[in-house]
């Protein structure tokens, strides 16, 4: 993924305003070169391909949680069924309504340096995705719903990769990855 797709999409998940040569947000609306591809209703991320399919639209909105777009002989996929580009809600949040501010809230008394900090209800951390999406794997399995979301240090450390679960399933969330982590030591 490129640093401006991750960039871009990072801010528009948060909430965020940031405008990056062809792309801008305003945290709650995505553009690429002033078509908008993505926004949240209602909690949820709807994309659309703007009429555009495209190598860098397709860039841009594969940089979303919860979008995998594939192209097969000329044809769009979305997180594998058939897509024809029309707006189409992405539950990237996996059942927790609330806007990005809402789910993902950032601790800003910790002790990380800098404006990098640690989200409030993150049970989890690490510098790799594929362990992420591990963690987020085995939390789902026993019904708590999980948002990955990371902060990226600019290389002053590496990205952090974090999961985040609601407010009413930290507490239950905790537990279980001590008893996990606890067992495979």
């Amino acid at each position: 993924m490129r640093q401006i797709t991750a960039k871009i999409c990072y801010a528009f998940e948060q909430g965020r305003t940031l405008k990056i040569d062809n792309s801008e947000t305003d945290g709650t609306s995505l553009w690429l070169f002033g078509n908008k591809i993505a926004e949240w209703r209602q909690g949820e991320i709807w994309i659309t391909d703007a009429g555009w399919q495209s190598k860098t639209t397709k860039e841009r909105l594969n940089g979303l949680g919860g979008v995998n777009i594939v192209q097969r002989a000329g044809n769009w996929y979305l997180n594998g069924n058939f897509w024809q580009g029309e707006w189409t809600s992405v539950n990237e949040n996996n059942g927790i309504v609330a806007t990005p501010q809402e789910v993902v809230q950032f601790d800003i008394t910790s002790e990380w340096k800098g404006n990098y900090s640690k989200p409030i209800y993150s049970v989890y951390h690490t510098h790799t995705e594929a362990e992420i999406l591990q963690i987020e794997f085995m939390l789902s399995a026993i019904g708590i719903p999980t948002t990955k979301t990371y902060s990226d240090t600019d290389g002053e450390y590496k990205p952090n990769h974090f999961i985040v679960v609601p407010v009413a399933e930290f507490e239950r969330a905790k537990q279980f990855l001590t008893k996990v982590s606890l067992e495979t030591l």
